[in-house]
């Protein structure tokens, strides 16, 4: 078992244990009502990105979520729409320690940091007056730049390159109490995981 079906075991038991003890689901409409969701998060990226060395990395980012469909697109149950605006950043310092290319093993001094722009659909389905669970898909752009001293690539020991790749996330929502607009928010998927507060304005 890979290591992220083992992190969405105890994501998954939580969200049916919930749902059990208090069905929101089948009451259309019985959930908070906001214009625009803003979300800074801590960012976990596990992506391919271009450049030298593992590219995986951590940093911070920011989304923001405006609903365009307040009961829907599903009427019969509790459940929105929203398209997602985001910018996020993600560092590593030493991406060029024990990476192997063509045969070679490298432990240069190695930089690379990856900036993304996602722009997707979310849907959001409340279970609970606390829970809440999404999926998200859509497109970014990605531009990312390394480093690399003591290289023997020539001109690629420094450089950028920039995408557009597809992205999609599953994610829960757990609101700091019945009422509250201020929750945490947990996100799993490609090209990165992410932990974050999420404030309902």
């Amino acid at each position: 078992m890979t290591k992220l079906p083992r992190l969405l075991i105890p994501f998954l038991l939580t969200l049916l244990v919930s749902t059990v003890a208090s069905a929101q689901i089948k009451r259309p409409g019985a959930h908070p009502k906001y214009t625009v969701e803003i979300e800074p998060h801590l960012v976990l990226d596990w992506g391919n990105h271009d450049g030298p060395g593992d590219d995986e990395g951590i940093g911070v980012g920011l989304r923001a979520t405006i609903p365009f469909l307040d009961n829907g697109p599903i009427p019969k149950i509790n459940n929105n729409m929203g398209i997602g605006f985001g910018l996020d950043w993600a560092h590593n310092g030493d991406a060029c320690d024990g990476w192997r290319f063509n045969k070679k093993w490298y432990d240069d001094e190695c930089t690379v940091d990856v900036f993304m722009a996602p722009v997707v659909v979310q849907w959001n389905f409340f279970l609970t007056p606390i829970i809440s669970v999404f999926g998200e898909g859509g497109l970014q752009i990605e531009r990312s730049h390394w480093e690399w001293e003591n290289c023997d690539w020539g001109n690629d020991c420094d450089g950028s390159d920039t995408d557009v790749e597809p992205v999609f996330w599953a994610g829960g929502r757990f609101l700091f109490g019945a009422g509250s607009n201020v929750g945490g928010v947990v996100r799993l998927g490609w090209p990165y995981i992410s932990l974050g507060v999420g404030i309902l304005l």
